[in-house]
């Protein structure tokens, strides 16, 4: 039987009229419904804010066993929902900057969770629209796990786990291939398997590979026996369905002078690759690698490592310290999941912590998955990943926001994220009407719109005769206009700032709400 195949995506918010459901076949989270979008049902978050926050959305996916609706969202910080896509299985999904255009981007595809913990996909990227500009992809190159059976519908490897657009017009994804490849130095197979990681620099506008990067090609610089001790072989590497994945790349970015910061999560390590693929370093979050640890630097299994400023050798890196995997040994769960500043001096070798992201009243273990982002006020949000869990903090430490929206382990998300959006749909606002009593009730919504303020209504007893019946300001992501009367049909407009498309299509109104 084939491993379970695992989807990921879904954000929150909670419209002001939007009801709240429960999944009557399981106990879930509640999550919202809305007349005029029965299809999108994002869950209720739980915000609690306890100082001030950034500006901007909500960014973030779901998945998990009680995951009720995966789809990627947008929300507001007071729990209403911007926008919700179809579901689908998506990660990583954000703003960023393209040919100096905002540009929305995520992977879309499927992934597997533990002992793999990867997936195969494309990157989509859509403008402020909601229209696609392009995919990236990766067609060829990469051997799946050995249960997956691809054909000529097959579009792409790209993984889950990256997907960061440069200043050059590029995008660094990873991927993982499934590598033949000796383990006898750790225990294993001779000609045994293990779970390559890769990373690729691909031209947006082209789709062209100008970079690529693999881990076995640098067997006699990054060690198997160094990742043994943070992931055992046990049982994998036996064939090609279980193949050992001790490299598990999970963030890629690029520093000034054209060299990568990589990742790699089983190796509790990160490392600077040349420009030339060769390892400049390595930074070992538990014994320093090439580095001397100072000031209480530790961390392991972590995830989404930054560069924030270079000068002269020494970088400032910000990364997501899990400190807990799916492993269970003496390097597992040492501390609860925090986020963390860290200084690297290339040339004295000297690793040092500057600053740690914890909430001292709800400590958090993230057992995979998870970010840290530093948004333009020096304020600090950490999306948790394993656990459903957002939080911000200020510069200087302090805890200024708390977002729940599902029970722990049940539900998942891989980042979230922080960030202004101007979203002007290309789709018209949506539109329910009912009868109730001897008033019509209107009810609409603009998926994705956040520039309209107010909602006319119009009414008339034929769809080629309205008039105006009735405005209002918007309340939420579904707003409620009450008109007086039986009306037969009804329209809403959307006004406010660049609107262009912002009337719905006439509809006949229900006998019944």
């Amino acid at each position: 039987m084939a491993p379970p195949i695992l989807t990921a995506c879904a954000i929150a918010g909670l419209g002001l009229l939007a009801s709240v459901a429960a999944d009557e076949t399981s106990e879930s989270w509640p999550y919202q419904v809305f007349k005029s979008r029965p299809d999108l049902q994002p869950p209720v978050l739980e915000i609690t804010k306890t100082g001030t926050t950034a500006e901007g959305y909500l960014f973030f996916t779901q998945t998990g066993s009680t995951a009720h609706n995966y789809s990627t969202l947008i929300m507001t910080d007071d729990g209403e929902l911007v926008y919700s896509s179809a579901m689908g299985a998506y990660t990583n999904f954000k703003p960023q900057p393209y040919k100096g255009e905002e540009v929305l981007t995520y992977f879309h595809g499927i992934t597997y969770g533990e002992p793999w913990g990867m997936g195969y996909g494309i990157v989509q990227v859509r403008d402020k629209n909601y229209e696609s500009i392009t995919n990236v992809t990766v067609e060829e190159g990469i051997t799946v796990l050995g249960f997956v059976e691809t054909n000529d519908d097959w579009l792409s490897y790209i993984d889950m786990h990256e997907s960061q657009m440069t200043s050059d017009g590029t995008m660094l994804v990873t991927a993982y291939n499934n590598t033949r490849t000796d383990l006898s130095s750790v225990g294993g197979l001779e000609d045994g398997y293990v779970l390559d990681g890769v990373f690729y620099e691909i031209d947006v506008e082209t789709n062209e590979v100008v970079f690529e990067w693999r881990a076995t090609d640098h067997e006699d610089e990054i060690l198997y026996t160094d990742a043994l001790k943070y992931y055992p072989l046990e049982d994998l590497g036996q064939n090609s369905s279980y193949p050992w994945g001790p490299f598990h790349i999970n963030s890629v970015e690029k520093f000034k002078d054209g060299s990568y910061l990589v990742s790699s999560r089983f190796y509790c390590s990160i490392f600077k690759i040349g420009t030339d693929g060769s390892v400049q370093w390595q930074l070992d979050g538990q014994n320093g690698g090439d580095f001397e640890l100072a000031n209480g630097l530790a961390f392991a299994y972590q995830h989404d490592a930054r560069i924030h400023s270079e000068e002269d050798g020494t970088y400032l890196i910000s990364l997501l310290d899990n400190a807990w995997s799916s492993v269970n040994n003496e390097h597992n769960g040492l501390t609860n999941t925090t986020g963390m500043y860290l200084s690297v001096n290339e040339k004295t070798k000297v690793a040092t912590l500057v600053q740690k992201f914890e909430d001292p009243e709800d400590g958090v273990i993230a057992r995979s998955q998870a970010n840290m982002q530093v948004l333009p006020n020096k304020n600090v949000f950490l999306g948790y990943g394993f656990s459903p869990k957002m939080k911000e903090f200020d510069s200087d430490g302090n805890v200024v926001m708390r977002v729940k929206f599902g029970e722990p382990y049940e539900v998942q998300m891989y980042r979230a994220f922080r960030f202004p959006w101007v979203g002007t749909p290309s789709a018209p606002p949506d539109i329910f009407a009912c009868h109730s009593g001897n008033q019509t009730q209107v009810y609409m919504s603009w998926n994705g719109a956040t520039e309209h303020q107010t909602w006319s209504v119009l009414a008339g007893d034929s769809a080629d005769n309205l008039r105006s019946a009735g405005e209002g300001e918007k309340a939420g992501f579904e707003t409620m206009i009450a008109v007086s009367g039986h009306r037969s049909f009804v329209q809403a407009v959307a006004q406010g700032k660049s609107i262009e498309a912002g009337h719905s299509e006439v509809v006949a109104v229900s006998s019944q709400c």
